[in-house]
């Protein structure tokens, strides 16, 4: 229909938005590489609509979406290579040390991926940054899903690492918040005891 309206070839900002959320469609069905067709086409447009080298939003998620399912697919070092890109473009549109959400979201993503990857040291590195953000933007001592999604991804770097206790403490941090937020019986709740029962067995052994 949009292409109808603004012509099969046109780049439109309506039209890349479609394909963007046709990906997430396939996205949410599992299908990682058709989802990444669709990003990389939103993408495409959307490069010509604002310019290859600009930094837009709409670029940076774009970025952000193709990195996030090519984690899917397993293949992390790809989805560093986007979401460090995506990240670049952000603080480059939003300023370098300005704390912001998208910034955040995208330090934690590469956390993750390098965790993906077995690196604990330098994911620690990039969720000890999105936390610090969130803090920032949140405020320090406000319960936040997010800012306890953090403490949450520090603890299991740190078990994986071998440290329980200190993992013990980052968990602890991110299950009081979250009991804060959802009340006990959530399942991220539960997800964390589970996580903090290990760490105890472990320093019981």
């Amino acid at each position: 229909m949009m292409k109808a309206i603004y012509g099969e070839t046109t780049a439109h900002p309506d039209i890349a938005g479609s394909l963007n959320n046709i990906g997430n469609r396939w996205s949410d069905l599992g299908d990682k590489r058709k989802a990444i067709r669709y990003y990389e086409q939103s993408l495409k447009m959307r490069k010509a609509i604002y310019g290859e080298t600009t930094a837009h939003p709409d670029i940076a998620g774009s970025l952000n979406n193709i990195g996030a399912c090519w984690s899917d697919l397993g293949d992390k070092r790809k989805a560093i290579r986007y979401h460090e890109q995506s990240q670049k473009m952000m603080k480059a549109i939003y300023g370098e040390t300005t704390p912001h959400p998208d910034i955040a979201s995208s330090l934690n993503s590469i956390g993750n991926r390098w965790s993906g990857l077995g690196d604990q040291k330098k994911a620690i590195g990039y969720h000890e940054q999105a936390l610090k953000m969130k803090k920032a933007i949140y405020g320090e001592t406000t319960a936040h899903p997010d800012i306890a999604g953090s403490l949450n991804n520090i603890g299991y770097c740190w078990s994986d690492l071998g440290d329980k206790r200190k993992a013990l403490s980052y968990y602890e941090q991110s299950v009081k918040m979250m009991k804060a937020i959802y009340g006990s019986a959530h399942p991220s709740v539960v997800k964390i005891q589970n996580n903090i029962r290990k760490c105890r067995n472990a320093l019981r052994d």
